[in-house]
Protein backbone atom coordinates (compact mmCIF):
# COMPACT_ATOMS: atom_id res chain seq x y z
CA UNK A 1 0.00 0.00 0.00
CA UNK A 2 1.25 3.67 -1.00
CA UNK A 3 1.12 6.21 1.60
CA UNK A 4 -1.40 8.63 0.62
CA UNK A 5 0.03 12.27 -0.30
CA UNK A 6 -0.62 14.42 3.00
CA UNK A 7 -1.77 17.93 3.02
CA UNK A 8 1.31 18.70 4.84
CA UNK A 9 4.86 17.95 5.04
CA UNK A 10 5.87 15.73 8.04
CA UNK A 11 7.54 17.69 11.05
CA UNK A 12 7.33 21.27 12.66
CA UNK A 13 10.41 23.73 10.97
CA UNK A 14 11.88 26.59 12.87
CA UNK A 15 14.58 28.13 11.10
CA UNK A 16 14.77 29.22 7.31
CA UNK A 17 13.14 26.73 5.42
CA UNK A 18 16.29 27.45 2.79
CA UNK A 19 19.17 27.00 5.04
CA UNK A 20 22.25 25.18 4.18
CA UNK A 21 22.21 22.79 7.36
CA UNK A 22 18.86 20.99 8.08
CA UNK A 23 18.53 18.65 11.00
CA UNK A 24 16.02 16.05 10.66
CA UNK A 25 14.85 14.66 14.17
CA UNK A 26 12.68 11.79 14.91
CA UNK A 27 11.49 12.02 18.64
CA UNK A 28 9.09 10.06 20.79
CA UNK A 29 7.00 12.18 23.26
CA UNK A 30 7.38 9.18 26.01
CA UNK A 31 11.54 8.19 24.97
CA UNK A 32 13.47 9.26 27.61
CA UNK A 33 15.91 9.51 25.39
CA UNK A 34 14.42 11.67 23.06
CA UNK A 35 13.94 14.01 26.28
CA UNK A 36 17.56 14.16 26.29
CA UNK A 37 18.22 14.92 22.86
CA UNK A 38 15.64 17.53 23.01
CA UNK A 39 17.73 19.73 26.04
CA UNK A 40 20.37 19.54 23.87
CA UNK A 41 19.06 20.53 20.69
CA UNK A 42 17.20 23.84 22.21
CA UNK A 43 20.36 24.53 22.69
CA UNK A 44 21.83 24.22 19.50
CA UNK A 45 19.02 26.11 18.25
CA UNK A 46 19.75 29.14 20.51
CA UNK A 47 24.07 28.58 19.56
CA UNK A 48 23.22 28.54 15.95
CA UNK A 49 20.31 31.44 15.71
CA UNK A 50 21.95 33.65 13.37
CA UNK A 51 23.38 30.81 11.10
CA UNK A 52 21.70 28.59 8.26
CA UNK A 53 20.39 26.24 10.26
CA UNK A 54 17.01 24.68 10.45
CA UNK A 55 15.50 21.85 12.35
CA UNK A 56 12.51 19.89 11.86
CA UNK A 57 11.26 17.32 14.26
CA UNK A 58 8.54 14.83 13.55
CA UNK A 59 7.09 13.34 16.66
CA UNK A 60 6.48 9.31 15.95
CA UNK A 61 5.22 6.94 18.91
CA UNK A 62 7.43 4.07 19.39
CA UNK A 63 5.40 0.75 20.11
CA UNK A 64 6.33 0.01 23.61
CA UNK A 65 5.26 3.92 24.66
CA UNK A 66 1.73 3.13 25.86
CA UNK A 67 0.59 7.19 26.32
CA UNK A 68 2.61 8.99 23.33
CA UNK A 69 -0.26 8.65 21.07
CA UNK A 70 -2.48 10.38 22.97
CA UNK A 71 -0.34 13.24 24.11
CA UNK A 72 0.77 13.30 20.69
CA UNK A 73 -2.38 14.35 19.43
CA UNK A 74 -2.40 17.16 22.34
CA UNK A 75 0.30 18.48 21.21
CA UNK A 76 -0.78 18.65 17.41
CA UNK A 77 -4.38 19.75 18.26
CA UNK A 78 -2.53 23.02 20.41
CA UNK A 79 0.15 23.76 17.80
CA UNK A 80 -3.03 23.88 14.83
CA UNK A 81 0.11 23.85 12.67
CA UNK A 82 2.46 26.44 14.13
CA UNK A 83 5.89 25.43 14.92
CA UNK A 84 6.55 27.73 17.60
CA UNK A 85 3.67 26.68 19.57
CA UNK A 86 4.35 23.13 18.82
CA UNK A 87 8.03 23.53 20.20
CA UNK A 88 6.89 25.47 23.05
CA UNK A 89 3.87 22.99 24.49
CA UNK A 90 6.80 20.44 23.89
CA UNK A 91 9.20 21.91 26.30
CA UNK A 92 6.36 22.26 29.02
CA UNK A 93 5.60 18.19 28.40
CA UNK A 94 8.59 17.04 28.36
CA UNK A 95 9.33 18.78 31.53
CA UNK A 96 6.55 16.65 32.84
CA UNK A 97 7.57 13.07 31.13
CA UNK A 98 7.69 11.28 34.48
CA UNK A 99 4.19 12.05 34.98
CA UNK A 100 3.05 9.50 31.88
CA UNK A 101 5.77 7.14 31.71
CA UNK A 102 4.36 3.46 31.75
CA UNK A 103 4.76 2.82 35.32
CA UNK A 104 2.47 4.80 36.89
CA UNK A 105 -0.30 4.98 33.97
CA UNK A 106 0.15 1.45 34.54
CA UNK A 107 -3.79 1.26 36.77
CA UNK A 108 -4.95 4.38 35.12
CA UNK A 109 -7.84 4.68 31.93
CA UNK A 110 -7.33 5.79 28.36
CA UNK A 111 -9.49 9.16 29.74
CA UNK A 112 -7.27 9.36 33.05
CA UNK A 113 -4.36 9.86 29.93
CA UNK A 114 -6.69 12.27 28.00
CA UNK A 115 -7.81 14.53 30.86
CA UNK A 116 -3.93 15.03 31.82
CA UNK A 117 -3.25 16.00 28.54
CA UNK A 118 -5.88 18.62 28.43
CA UNK A 119 -4.74 19.76 32.02
CA UNK A 120 -1.34 19.86 30.35
CA UNK A 121 -2.69 22.12 27.44
CA UNK A 122 -5.06 24.16 30.16
CA UNK A 123 -1.77 25.16 32.27
CA UNK A 124 0.33 25.73 29.75
CA UNK A 125 -1.70 28.11 27.51
CA UNK A 126 -4.91 28.30 29.24
CA UNK A 127 -7.06 26.73 26.83
CA UNK A 128 -10.53 25.54 27.44
CA UNK A 129 -10.46 21.36 28.46
CA UNK A 130 -13.23 20.44 27.01
CA UNK A 131 -12.93 22.09 23.84
CA UNK A 132 -9.41 20.93 23.54
CA UNK A 133 -10.13 17.43 23.77
CA UNK A 134 -12.97 17.33 20.97
CA UNK A 135 -10.21 18.97 18.92
CA UNK A 136 -8.09 16.05 20.05
CA UNK A 137 -10.70 13.91 18.78
CA UNK A 138 -10.88 15.41 15.22
CA UNK A 139 -10.15 13.63 12.07
CA UNK A 140 -7.89 16.19 10.71
CA UNK A 141 -5.84 15.92 13.87
CA UNK A 142 -5.51 12.57 13.98
CA UNK A 143 -4.71 12.76 10.37
CA UNK A 144 -1.63 15.06 11.18
CA UNK A 145 -0.63 12.56 13.81
CA UNK A 146 -0.57 9.74 11.68
CA UNK A 147 2.06 11.94 9.00
CA UNK A 148 4.92 11.55 11.04
CA UNK A 149 4.88 7.97 11.26
CA UNK A 150 4.42 6.83 7.71
CA UNK A 151 7.30 8.98 6.70
CA UNK A 152 9.49 7.33 9.55
CA UNK A 153 8.86 4.50 7.59
CA UNK A 154 9.77 5.65 4.63
CA UNK A 155 13.06 7.02 6.08
CA UNK A 156 13.71 3.43 7.46
CA UNK A 157 13.37 5.11 11.26
CA UNK A 158 12.35 2.38 13.96
CA UNK A 159 13.84 3.93 16.75
CA UNK A 160 13.92 7.70 18.57
CA UNK A 161 15.42 9.82 18.72
CA UNK A 162 16.41 9.14 15.36
CA UNK A 163 18.95 12.17 13.51
CA UNK A 164 19.74 12.70 9.80
CA UNK A 165 21.69 16.26 9.00
CA UNK A 166 21.17 17.11 5.34
CA UNK A 167 19.60 14.04 4.93
CA UNK A 168 22.83 12.30 5.78
CA UNK A 169 22.69 8.63 8.02
CA UNK A 170 25.77 8.55 9.29
CA UNK A 171 25.45 11.86 12.29
CA UNK A 172 28.53 11.44 15.11
CA UNK A 173 25.65 12.50 17.94
CA UNK A 174 23.24 10.97 19.24
CA UNK A 175 21.27 11.74 22.78
CA UNK A 176 24.33 11.78 24.91
CA UNK A 177 25.73 13.93 22.98
CA UNK A 178 27.22 17.57 24.16
CA UNK A 179 26.91 21.10 22.65
CA UNK A 180 30.43 20.92 22.04
CA UNK A 181 29.55 17.80 20.08
CA UNK A 182 26.86 19.20 18.18
CA UNK A 183 29.80 22.12 17.13
CA UNK A 184 32.08 20.25 16.03
CA UNK A 185 29.34 18.55 13.60
CA UNK A 186 27.94 22.07 12.45
CA UNK A 187 30.87 24.30 12.51
CA UNK A 188 32.65 22.84 9.56
CA UNK A 189 29.69 22.29 7.74
CA UNK A 190 28.49 26.20 8.03
CA UNK A 191 32.34 26.84 7.04
CA UNK A 192 32.10 24.92 3.98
Amino acid sequence: MSIPIPHRPSGFLLGDPAANITIDVFIDIQCPYSRLIWATLVDVLKRYKDDSINLKVHLITVSSHRQAWDINLGLFALAEGDAHKFYDFLNFIYARQEQFYNAPFAYKTHDDLRQLVANFAAQHAGVERVNFINRMDDDDIYAQARIPIRYAAVRCVWATPTIFVNNGTQVPVDHASSLADWEALIDPLLAA
